[in-house]
């Protein structure tokens, strides 16, 4: 019943909630490790991009 509930129930009035997830530690971006490298790098651009 989903399967056709998909196919023929046209468009749900609420939107789809995405979450974006970091690539190396896993975990939604809002709640990056500290160990992560991303997060770091996105950090030193920030402080260089403060220091100008």
């Amino acid at each position: 019943m989903s399967f056709l509930k998909k196919l023929f129930g046209g468009k749900s009035s609420e939107p789809v909630q995405r979450t974006r997830v970091c690539v190396e530690c896993g975990m939604p971006v809002a709640d990056h490790k500290e160990w992560c490298s991303i997060l770091r790098g996105q950090r030193e651009l920030e402080l260089r991009a403060a220091q100008k």
